[in-house]
């Protein structure tokens, strides 16, 4: 067989399947107001620790700013339910989790934890359809608390912290309501006609 034969005999590689679903979309026209949100929401928070000179207490506030992430593709009214509700969730993860750590070093009773809490924050965001990030970072952030040295006393605190800075998220994300009702609104009409 010549040189050129067993060229011509190659099959030809085919492109992987896996590459259409890997495609990145383009994005939403709201992409950046999730971040930004986050950025706005610690800052009160964040500062105020650094003015204190207690940052070591930072996981417990960015806990609570960490909620302004999520329903900025809802309408005000529902957001707001949403946020609040979100708060509440990470409050309760984030106290179960402390409350764990304070309680036992055992990894196993720790990893225990941790997959009932993942478990039940999964259910509970499909529950009331929680947009992106879902559950995503209240896992994150449960999880990670279970492996933080606490002590029982400091848990009431740190939950106090969590709730204001997710206050502050919440005002963040709910506050643009009183500059433009019905901007969420607006902006999904926009888009159906940009569709058609």
């Amino acid at each position: 067989m010549s040189d050129t034969s067993i060229r011509s005999w190659r099959p030809r590689a085919r492109g992987l399947p896996l590459v259409a679903p890997l495609r990145l979309g383009r994005p939403s026209d709201t992409w950046f107001k999730p971040a930004l949100s986050v950025v706005a929401a610690s800052a009160v928070p964040q500062l105020t620790l650094l003015a204190l000179g207690r940052l070591d207490l930072v996981t417990y506030t960015m806990a609570g700013s960490l909620c302004a992430l999520y329903g900025h593709g809802l309408p005000y009214a529902r957001r707001a339910r949403t946020l609040a509700g979100l708060v509440l969730a990470m409050t309760a993860g984030l106290g179960a989790a402390l409350v764990t750590a304070s309680l036992t070093h055992s990894t196993g009773v720790l990893v225990a934890v941790g997959a009932l809490l993942a478990a039940v924050q999964k259910a509970g965001c499909d529950a009331t359809r929680t947009g992106p990030p879902g559950p995503v970072i209240l896992t994150f952030v449960s999880s990670a608390a279970l492996f933080a040295p606490q002590r029982l006393g400091q848990v009431p605190a740190h939950l106090a912290l969590t709730l204001a800075a997710g206050a502050v998220a919440w005002l963040v994300c709910a506050g643009p309501a009183l500059i433009r009702r019905e901007g969420p609104e607006r902006r999904a009409a926009a888009r159906a006609l940009a569709a058609a």
